[in-house]
């Protein structure tokens, strides 16, 4: 695959504008597929679990999060049949509002308030730029900046929040949560220098464009699924502990 392929499948697993005639390639459906499936999986998991352990708080809102992510990746698979309002716009929005709800189940299962009215201005900000960006004056690198910088502030408050969590009595799984996201939150400072810079029409001539357009694709589906992992063994410590001589009579968290 070449570079310009291999940027496309990028920008059509994150929900980016795809340039023209790149989603016509059979690598850019497979590599959105693989990403899909893996967002669509891992919140069939959380939800799974959520409906047997309903007084934990929070997973509910994770897996809905998991499921935003995986129709933006369906969206953006529909460039081609479908306007881009809905292909473009709407997949950045549920890209960019599924980590927003991710985040805001774990600060939900870890005690810690929601701000809500921050993730509603983060989206309005989104769609407004975005917008503005694709009709008003089109720009390809200006709106890649524009979402790596909002899905940057996404991957910095799951990181800040879950380290905070394993420096006060969380388990190891937080780490989990930890390098997922401070690897996806590398990969998306890439792409916005990558665009500042003009990179993306370097991306065929320069290995670390070539690097940033593979490495920040390829690495979305193992870090969802290693956070959603670390999740998990979050919420299964948790239920371990209740069970345990000394914990059983302690009041649980209440449910969502």
């Amino acid at each position: 695959m070449d570079g310009g392929r291999a940027l496309g499948a990028f920008f059509a697993a994150r929900g980016e504008f795809v340039p023209e005639g790149t989603m016509q390639h059979p690598q850019a459906y497979a590599w959105a597929l693989v990403l899909m499936v893996a967002l669509a999986l891992c919140a069939l998991a959380v939800l799974v679990f959520a409906l047997g352990m309903r007084r934990y708080p929070g997973m509910l809102t994770w897996a809905a999060g998991g499921g935003a992510l995986s129709l933006g990746v369906f969206l953006m698979l529909m460039q081609r049949s479908w306007p881009y309002a809905v292909s473009i716009l709407g997949a950045n929005l549920c890209l960019v509002g599924g980590g927003a709800l991710m985040a805001a189940g774990l600060r939900q299962f870890l005690g810690l308030r929601v701000p809500w009215r921050a993730f509603g201005l983060l989206l309005v900000s989104l769609g407004c730029l975005a917008s503005w960006f694709t009709w008003e004056r089109f720009s390809v690198p200006a709106r890649v900046l524009v979402f790596s910088a909002h899905m940057l502030a996404v991957y910095a408050d799951l990181l800040v929040v879950a380290w905070r969590a394993y420096r006060t009595d969380s388990p190891w799984p937080a780490l989990l949560v930890v390098g997922s996201n401070l690897a996806s939150g590398l990969f998306a400072v890439g792409r916005g220098v990558a665009a500042v810079s003009g990179g993306l029409d370097a991306l065929s001539s320069v290995f670390i464009w070539k690097f940033v357009a593979y490495g920040a694709f390829v690495v979305g589906p193992p870090a969802v699924v290693v956070q959603t992992v670390g999740f998990l063994l979050l919420a299964g410590y948790r239920s371990t502990r209740e069970l345990t001589p000394g914990h059983a009579g302690q009041p649980g968290p209440t449910p969502d």
